[in-house]
């Protein structure tokens, strides 16, 4: 009998982004005079231009992440002549395929089995992530003016409220429109949130509580700058969610461990984009009416490429696009033909930007098996 795989995805992921990284860092420091080792280390951000190029060889660059580049990631950048960033997100092209065919075949091996399906779907988003990732970065890398579209923040504000609106279009449910509240509350490398969407048109209520500690990364205000938005984090959770017109309720636990890196730390070209994976797991209890309650197991992976929003005063901010695999949201999991529908996640597009010090807007679409909207003012006490 075949042996199960072993849950090596997450951790080919981090190693593929580091070895990745590294040679960038390193490039940046012998190219760089001002780096010795002596003196005070350069961000990414801080790094030579990069020289002009022709408009018409950037656009032979824009076609070729196209054509050949959807399939051979990095053809944008050797067209520019930055083969070293070329190669890189080869490379991560490379690992992700792996990865992703690695995963699908066992699964066409070992089917759905409770005891194989965690690192079967583990190792496929993971590689989905990086085969993804290195596609829009190649994209961005050739269209992205010098210097990048925008800076990362190196510190956060201690606390952060939001107050907005949701529509969520999901035939099956009589739910549409939400008030959603939230708070985030930061003190040094420790935060805690909490959230609610509560429907304005039907009995339908989830509350979400969060407690993170950043291991490395820009946190509050009285704690250690960063040197740019690159982080890691580890995360619990607590969702109740219930629908009481419909009578049922799930209640879900959680763990998970997330990141992010600036890609400045792959190529020059990179800057002001960053990426995010990360790796998690919940149990969930659900009980229709008073029925006793029932467990079921939740991976919840997910990976996004985005880029900053501005370098310096206001407006300011972050937009990205990303993938959760989760399905006990509103969004859920994707509809598709065939046997493979409602097995892959939600794709989500969400932009963060601020006016000023103080006030801001949150916009986050999402498509799964239903669409979900959200738009909310962001608010940061004190400025």
């Amino acid at each position: 009998m075949p042996r199960p795989p072993r849950t090596t995805g997450p951790l080919f992921a981090l190693l593929a982004l580091l070895a990745a990284a590294a040679p960038a860092q390193a490039d940046e420091g012998k190219d760089n005079p001002t780096s010795p080792a002596s003196a005070a280390p350069v961000a990414p951000s801080a790094a030579p231009p990069t020289p002009q190029v022709s408009p018409g060889r950037r656009a032979l660059a824009a076609a070729g992440t196209v054509v050949p580049g959807l399939l051979v990631h990095g053809t944008g950048h050797f067209l520019l002549g930055e083969r070293r960033t070329a190669l890189r997100l080869l490379a991560l092209e490379g690992a992700g395929a792996g990865l992703t065919i690695g995963g699908l075949g066992s699964a066409a091996v070992f089917g759905a089995s409770r005891r194989v399906i965690a690192p079967i779907v583990l190792t496929t988003v993971t590689g989905a992530g990086l085969f993804g990732i290195s596609l829009l970065a190649d994209a961005y890398g050739v269209l992205a003016p010098e210097g990048g579209t925008g800076s990362p923040l190196t510190t956060l504000p201690s606390v952060e409220t939001q107050l907005g609106v949701a529509y969520v279009y999901d035939p099956t449910f009589a739910y549409r429109t939400f008030l959603v509240p939230g708070m985030d509350l930061r003190l040094r490398s420790v935060r805690l949130s909490g959230s609610g969407w509560f429907a304005l048109n039907d009995v339908n209520t989830r509350l979400r509580a969060e407690a993170a500690y950043r291991f490395l990364g820009p946190g509050a205000p009285d704690s250690p700058r960063a040197a740019d938005g690159s982080f890691l984090e580890l995360e619990a959770a607590f969702t109740h969610h219930r629908y009481t017109s419909d009578e049922f309720s799930i209640t879900t636990g959680e763990v998970s461990l997330s990141g992010r890196l600036d890609l400045a730390h792959i190529g020059p070209t990179l800057r002001g984009s960053f990426a995010e994976m990360g790796w998690g797991i919940g149990v969930e209890a659900y009980r229709y009416g008073r029925r006793p309650f029932e467990g079921n197991e939740l991976l919840i992976p997910h990976f996004a490429f985005g880029m900053y929003l501005g370098h310096e005063g206001y407006p300011r901010g972050e937009t990205k696009f990303y993938y959760e695999h989760r399905h006990d949201g509103y969004a859920a999991g994707a509809k598709m033909p065939g046997l493979g529908s409602g097995v892959p996640g939600h794709l989500g597009l969400q932009t963060r930007l601020y006016a000023s010090p103080r006030w801001g807007l949150l916009a986050d679409v999402q498509a799964g098996s239903a669409y979900v909207g959200r738009l909310s003012l962001l608010a940061r006490p004190g400025g």
